[in-house]
C-alpha cells in the first residue's frame, strides 16, 4: 500500500486540476462579454475576401469591436454623370463597436487585408473636426446608422497597379507595332540615306570649311545693311515728322535740325499752287467783267458776222469767175467782145 500512495496523490491532483479548468471555462462562458456595444452598418462595393464574423474592428489603430454579421444586399445609387438611379450589389457588414467610442458623421470605414500574413479587418478612420456624433443603437434596434465606405491604401495601390499594367500593355502593343518589319526596313533605309548624306558632306568638307570661313564676312555685311536700313528708317521718320502735323512733340524733335530737300520742294510747290490759285481768281474776275459784252456780241454781232461771211462768200465766188475768164481770154474779158487791132 505504501508503494501505491504517490500514484494516488498524483491522480487526485490531476483530477482536481481538470475539474478546476472545466469550472473556470464554464464560469467564463456564463460571465460572457460585459462590454456595451453600439451597432453600425457599412456597405462595401468591392470584395471583402477574408473578412468574417468576429473579425476585428479598429478605430484609429485600437481594437474597439468586431464584425457582427455579413450579408449580400442590393441598393439603388444615383449616377452623377447621367442623373439616373442604378441598382448595384453591395456587401452589408454589421459591426459592433464599443459604445464609449464616438463615431462622427464624417468618419469612414475601410477594408484592410495584410499583404503577407494576418487576418482581414475593418479600420474606422475618425474625423474630429466634426461635432456631430452618429446615434448609438443596440442589437436589434434597426435601422443601424451607416458608416460610409472609404478607399484603403491597398485598394488605391491595387487600382494604381491595374492602371499601370494597362498602360504598360498599351505601351508594349505600340512598341510591337513600331518594331514591325516594315518600320524596321524603313529605319534601315533612313540610316542608309543618312550614311550617304554624311559621306557626301565628308567629301565636301573643303567647300564647307570655305563657306564657314566666309560666314563672318557675310554676317558683317548683314550688320552693315541693317545699319543702313536703320539710318534710312530714321530719315523717313524725320521726313514724316516734317511733312506731318506739327504738334508740340514733333516740333521738339525737329528743333535744331535742317529742313530736308523734300520739305523745301513741297513748300515751293505750295507757293506755286498759291500763285496758280491767284491767277485763276483773276481770270474768273476777267470773265465776270466781260460777260455782258460777250452776251451783246452773241446777240447782235454774230448775226452781222454771218451776213459779212455770206457777202465774203459771194465776193469770193465772183472773183473766182473773173479769174477764170482772165485765164481763158484776157483780151476778150478786157475789151468786152470788141475786136482789137490785128497786125498785117
Amino acid at each position: 500500500m505504501e508503494n501505491r500512495s504517490p500514484y494516488v496523490l498524483i491522480g487526485a491532483a490531476m483530477i482536481l486540476f481538470i475539474v478546476s479548468l472545466v469550472g473556470f471555462v464554464v464560469w467564463k462562458l456564463r460571465e460572457g462579454d460585459q462590454t456595451s456595444y453600439a451597432y453600425y452598418v457599412i456597405l462595401f462595393s468591392g470584395d471583402v475576401q477574408g473578412l468574417g464574423v468576429d473579425s476585428p474592428v479598429y478605430y484609429r489603430g485600437l481594437r474597439v469591436g468586431r464584425v457582427q454579421d455579413i450579408e449580400l444586399t442590393s441598393r439603388r445609387d444615383l449616377q452623377r454623370s447621367t442623373g439616373r438611379e442604378r441598382l448595384s450589389e453591395k456587401i452589408e457588414v454589421t459591426v459592433a463597436v464599443d459604445s464609449h467610442i464616438d463615431i462622427r458623421e464624417r468618419s469612414y470605414a475601410v477594408f484592410e487585408k495584410p499583404f503577407v500574413a494576418g487576418a482581414a479587418y475593418i479600420q474606422i478612420v475618425g474625423r474630429l473636426e466634426s461635432d456631430e456624433v452618429k446615434p448609438k443603437k443596440r442589437l436589434g434596434d434597426k435601422p443601424y446608422p451607416e458608416i460610409r465606405e472609404g478607399a484603403s491604401f491597398l485598394q488605391a495601390t491595387s487600382t494604381s497597379a491595374q492602371e499601370l499594367l494597362t498602360k504598360a500593355s498599351v505601351t508594349v502593343d505600340r512598341l510591337n507595332a513600331l518594331l514591325s518589319e516594315e518600320n524596321i526596313a524603313s529605319l534601315s533605309d533612313s540610316l542608309r540615306n543618312l550614311s550617304t548624306v554624311t559621306g557626301s558632306l565628308a567629301k565636301q568638307d573643303a567647300a564647307i570649311q570655305s563657306a564657314l570661313s566666309q560666314l563672318p564676312g557675310a554676317v558683317a555685311d548683314i550688320h552693315q545693311t541693317f545699319d543702313k536700313l536703320n539710318k534710312l528708317s530714321d530719315s523717313l521718320s524725320l521726313m514724316a515728322m516734317e511733312l506731318g502735323p506739327q504738334d508740340a512733340a514733333t516740333r521738339k524733335a525737329l528743333a535744331g535740325k535742317n529742313r530736308g530737300e523734300l520739305a523745301k520742294t513741297i513748300d515751293e510747290a505750295r507757293g506755286a499752287l498759291a500763285n496758280v490759285n491767284g491767277a485763276a481768281n483773276e481770270l474768273n474776275k476777267l470773265l465776270a467783267a466781260s460777260r455782258q459784252p460777250m452776251q451783246q456780241f452773241s446777240q447782235t454781232g454774230l448775226a452781222e458776222l454771218s451776213l459779212t461771211l455770206r457777202e465774203l462768200r459771194e465776193l469770193t465766188a465772183n472773183l473766182n469767175i473773173i479769174a477764170t475768164k482772165l485765164e481763158r481770154d484776157p483780151a476778150g474779158f478786157v475789151f468786152s467782145g470788141k475786136q482789137g487791132y490785128t497786125p498785117k
